[in-house]
């Protein structure tokens, strides 16, 4: 068993971290897509544990040459497909414009009102050095909205401040992480996780994304394990019980929950 470095409590693949008791998860995506490609085992396996799961889409569709003549209804069905593949409580689009997306204060009190509306024990965002400045720009977007949601101003946001996330995730997209300090097995959700990428057909035009994903996780899998699937994160807020320490330190940590 290995310790996460500098993080203590958060433990590795033998199933001792403790999601015991999480009844609600957010995950913020700066695009349709990414949170599968992200976390979407993770999503799954929260969903099999009883959590309600709600997506924040922040960033709107971006169409290309490779796929025009998909109208907008039909990349809304597949961003549905997708999020039922998973088994997703709910997701929310903010619809923000792509390429011209700005950290305004309209966008920070859109999410501060979801994040005091769901008051998720465990949250998901893009980590903070990923490939993609609009995908930094959510990182950044997410952890002020977390901070803004736990406070008393904001009220024009609504509801009451809500109470901290016992672990706040930031997720892998388009740039893999150097050091990751937490990941989860997901070899019982690999499928469903591939599944819903390919729900989005669209996509799939641009890139093997489906193949892309399988690749990476079982890379995971056998840099945290040995064997098997996996996602690694970043451990960006740990509040919650902590797990029973006494491992020694590591560079890679490995799976909370069978």
């Amino acid at each position: 068993m290995t310790e996460v470095t500098g993080v203590k409590g958060v433990k590795g693949m033998d199933g001792v971290s403790d999601m015991s008791g999480v009844r609600d998860v957010l995950v913020v995506a700066p695009h349709p897509d990414d949170d599968v490609i992200g976390c979407g085992g993770s999503i799954a396996k929260h969903v099999r544990d009883g959590a309600r799961v709600t997506v924040v889409i922040v960033i709107g569709r971006e169409r290309s040459a490779l796929d025009d003549e998909v109208s907008d209804a039909e990349f809304a069905a597949e961003t549905d497909a997708s999020a039922k593949a998973l088994g997703v409580h709910r997701v929310v689009r903010f619809e923000e414009p792509s390429r011209d997306f700005r950290l305004t204060r309209e966008v920070h009190l859109d999410l501060v009102r979801v994040l005091r509306e769901v008051r998720p024990q465990v949250v998901y965002l893009p980590h903070d050095n990923d490939d993609d400045v609009e995908h930094r720009m959510v990182h950044q977007l997410a952890t002020e909205a977390l901070w803004m949601a736990q406070s008393s101003f904001f009220q024009e946001a609504g509801a009451e401040p809500m109470p901290a996330p016992r672990l706040v995730l930031g997720y892998e997209v388009w740039a893999p992480m150097a050091r990751f300090q937490y990941a989860e097995e997901i070899g019982g959700q690999i499928d469903a996780k591939v599944e819903a990428m390919r729900c989005y057909r669209s996509q799939l035009r641009h890139a093997a994304w489906d193949e892309g994903i399988r690749g990476l996780a079982r890379y995971r899998g056998a840099v945290s394990a040995g064997s098997g699937y996996a996602e690694v994160f970043q451990v960006l807020g740990l509040t919650g019980p902590a797990p029973v320490p006494g491992a020694s330190p590591g560079s890679g940590a490995g799976v909370g929950r069978d």
